[in-house]
């Protein structure tokens, strides 16, 4: 609509401006109506300048010119060209549809016009180079931001800025029409981003972990706890080994790294042991051995299992553990019964408030059935005469037995006389 808006205004500008060979049609229009109509261009014109910009600004949060690099600059290169010729005239009408230069016939409002278009036309571009993109390369542009937020390129950032330039040599492809060379080069970048992803993971999580095994084997532990070091090592080795096949499972991958943490403190341990009681003399070999024994015995006390010293440290130890699982059985199976205990009891209780419940019901039963009935009978008592009253009716209607006799004969005397 601005597009055909703009055409239709240069149009009239151009009828309202006149011709310098047609003094009579200028001499005919109106000169406050003239002036009017080039305002209203005018700010059409400068309304339309400052969509411009918003739009601009509003791409620019999507990170679009690094999407369409070439179309966002003639974009605003288009735009600024507008907005130079739109300063030709914006406070002169007059000058409206004055030629731009010497050898063009283009004047600014016909040059405003073209530099609008072609900023709508390169930013439309822009971003349909940015939907498609998006869509091609999905697989790289994630992987992408799972670097951005490890941080990979604080911990490798030569590596990570040679991946983010090969990304944008993809993208380019896009942005010039050659899809098929970017999705051919796609699997590549990808496997290199993950490798990144892994060395990063790897350093946040491990780093620590693999200085210490490392300082471990220079300060010769494997000569003291090589078993145990062992183990360690293949603890570091299976963590890496997770994380290169899982690299976000963030939180299994800081368990194993605790894990690993446990395994290399132990070795260190077991390897400081061993070297001291290699450098014990002789006459501390007793005590050495008692320390331990002293321990079993006050575990065994505090489990109340008895005083076992008179069997080997070995079975001392396997005692104590024996004494342990005991005692923890015991504790489950006293757990259970209350639990069973508890169970019952609940269930007791919803019975009785059941039962009470139904009772309550039975009776609020009756009491209503009870106030139903007595309702019923009093309006049948109000209804229905009672017997006396019905007696009394009929015995008052009925004449009594002496008046009939007495009306007989006195029938009887009336007649004789007669």
């Amino acid at each position: 609509m601005k597009k055909e808006f703009r055409i239709a205004a240069l149009a009239a500008a151009i009828t309202l401006s006149g011709c310098a060979s047609d003094s009579d049609a200028t001499a005919n229009v109106d000169p406050q109506t003239n002036q009017a109509q080039l305002q209203e261009q005018i700010s059409s014109f400068k309304t339309e300048i400052n969509d411009a910009e918003s739009a601009l600004k509003a791409v620019g949060a999507k990170d679009l010119a690094w999407f369409a690099t070439r179309q966002i600059t003639d974009a605003k290169d288009a735009l600024k060209e507008a907005k130079e010729y739109f300063s030709e005239y914006e406070s002169d009408s007059s000058t409206m549809n004055n030629s731009i230069g010497l050898f063009t016939s283009t004047t600014y409002l016909q040059a405003t016009t073209e530099s609008l278009d072609t900023f709508t036309d390169n930013l439309n571009k822009a971003k349909s180079i940015y939907a498609e993109t998006a869509t091609v390369l999905e697989d790289a542009l994630n992987y992408r931001k799972q670097l951005e937020k490890i941080d990979a390129k604080k911990h490798y950032p030569k590596t990570a800025q040679q991946l983010e330039r090969q990304l944008k040599t993809l993208v380019d492809y896009m942005a010039n029409d050659n899809k098929d060379r970017a999705i051919k080069s796609q699997p590549e970048l990808v496997r290199k981003q993950h490798n990144l992803e892994v060395r990063t993971i790897t350093k946040i999580y491990l780093s620590d972990n693999q200085k210490e095994l490392q300082r471990q084997k220079t300060a010769g532990v494997a000569q003291h706890a090589p078993k145990t070091l062992r183990h360690a090592e293949a603890k570091l080795k299976a963590s890496e080994t997770f994380i290169a096949t899982e690299p976000r499972a963030i939180s299994s991958i800081t368990q194993k790294a605790e894990e690993t943490r446990f395994e290399l403190a132990h070795s260190q341990l077991i390897a400081t042991a061993v070297q001291n009681l290699k450098a014990m003399p002789d006459k501390d070999y007793e005590r050495h051995i008692l320390s331990y024994e002293h321990i079993l015995t006050d575990i065994s006390a505090a489990l109340d299992s008895g005083d076992v010293r008179d069997q080997p440290v070995l079975q001392q130890g396997k005692h104590v553990v024996a004494s342990i699982k005991a005692n923890q059985k015991s504790q489950n199976d006293l757990v259970a019964a209350l639990e069973s205990q508890l169970a019952e009891a609940v269930m007791a209780q919803k019975t009785t408030m059941l039962a009470s419940t139904k009772t309550e019901e039975v009776k609020t039963a009756a009491v209503i059935e009870t106030i139903a009935t007595e309702t019923v009978e009093a309006e049948v008592s109000v209804e229905a005469p009672t017997t006396e009253t019905v007696e009394a009716e009929i015995i008052s209607e009925t004449p009594a037995a002496e008046t009939v006799e007495a009306e007989i004969i006195e029938d009887e005397v009336d007649e004789t006389t007669a």
